[in-house]
Parts: structure tokens; sequence; C-alpha cells
């Protein structure tokens, strides 16, 4: 079994152990300008996900210093990989939390797998 395999497997661990404080958000897939100076997203799909609600400082892809107010962790990569059509998430798409809050796609990270080019698990920082 090889360092990839193993961490795959943690992944699917740690993702059957935090079931029961997994909650269900919904994600919509950007999917365009609609001609009109809005977005297109794609129809919402509900999701399960860790959500730490802590505000914590980070630097925007502008260099900008601004403030995360909740981190999305999206630990079953086989749902993410379908409400995506196997793109991952992008800073564009729109992520509302099951109160209603929701807020701009600020940074992600994950460690990419090699064998899918994708993350193994995918952490969102909401503003």
């Amino acid at each position: 079994m090889s360092l990839l395999d193993t961490l795959r497997s943690g992944v699917k661990i740690a993702d059957s152990v935090t079931k029961s404080i997994q909650t269900m958000v919904t994600f919509e897939k950007h999917l365009g300008d609609d001609g009109y100076g809005g977005d297109t997203f794609a129809p919402p799909a509900q999701l399960p996900a860790i959500c730490d609600w802590k505000q914590s400082q980070l630097r925007t892809p502008q260099g900008e210093l601004t403030v995360s107010r909740v981190s999305v962790l999206f630990l079953n990569v086989e749902d993410v990989a379908r409400v995506t059509n196997g793109e991952g998430v992008d800073d564009s798409d729109r992520i509302t939390l099951p109160d209603g809050t929701t807020g701009p796609i600020l940074d992600m990270s994950g460690f990419i797998d090699a064998g899918t080019g994708q993350p193994l698990a995918t952490e969102v920082f909401l503003g």
C-alpha cells in the first residue's frame, strides 16, 4: 500500500467517523455570466461538510488581508466530484450554510491526489 492509498483510506475513515458532526450545505457550481452582469449557477446540490465557525485572518489571492468567518471541510471526494463534474470547487462557486449564511470563497486548501488531480479533502474558507 502506497502513502497515497493510506491518505485516501484515512480521508474515507475521517468521513465515516465524523458523519454525526457533518451538516448539509448547499453547493452551487458557477457556470458563467448571464450576459446581464450577473452569474449563472448549476442547480443547488446538498453536500455533507464539517463547518467550523471561527474567525481567522487570511490573505486573498490579491494580497489583501481579510477575515474568514467559517471553514467548510468536504471529506467525501466522490460527492464533490459528482456535483462539480470532476472540476472541484472553484472560488466563483457558491456555498450556503444551513442557516442561510453565505459569503465569498476567500481561500481553499487541500492535499492534491496525484491520481485524480483533485484534493483528497477540500477545505473552503468563506468570508
